[in-house]
C-alpha cells in the first residue's frame, strides 16, 4: 500500500531587491514598489515557483537580502498563480510574473522571509 499525497499549499519564492525585503514582508506587494516603465519594467513581480527555490537562491547571492516565501493554498494557486507559470529563460526553472491586479489576493497569503 502506498501513502497517498497530497499537498494543501504550494510555495513561491523570490529575492528581494535591496532594502524590499522587510517593506514586503511587513507590508506586502504593492504596486508602487513594482513600476511600470516600459520597456525596462513591466510592473510586474517575479517569483521562482515552487520547483524552483534555486533561482531565488541564484537572486539572493546578489541581492543578499534572503528569500521571501509566499505559502498559497494549493486550490487559489492551481486556479489563479498556476496560469502564471513560464519556463525562466527556456529553462528547467519555473517563474511566476504577478500583476498588479493580483497583489491584493497574494497579499492574503503567509509571508515569511528566511535568511541567506
Amino acid at each position: 500500500m502506498t501513502e497517498a499525497s497530497f499537498e494543501v499549499t504550494v510555495t513561491i519564492y523570490k529575492a528581494p531587491q535591496p532594502g524590499k525585503a522587510e517593506k514586503l514582508l511587513k507590508d506586502g506587494f504593492q504596486a508602487v514598489d513594482f513600476p511600470r516603465n516600459p520597456p525596462y519594467a513591466d510592473g510586474k513581480c517575479y517569483f521562482a515557483g515552487s520547483t524552483s527555490r534555486s533561482l531565488a537562491e541564484e537572486y539572493n547571492n546578489h541581492y543578499k537580502q534572503g528569500i521571501l516565501e509566499v505559502i498559497i493554498d494549493k486550490q487559489t494557486y492551481d486556479e489563479i498563480f498556476k496560469p502564471l507559470e513560464r519556463a525562466y529563460q527556456g529553462g528547467p526553472s519555473i517563474e511566476l510574473a504577478v500583476p498588479h491586479s493580483l497583489f491584493p489576493l497574494l497579499n492574503q497569503f503567509p509571508r515569511v522571509l528566511k535568511p541567506s
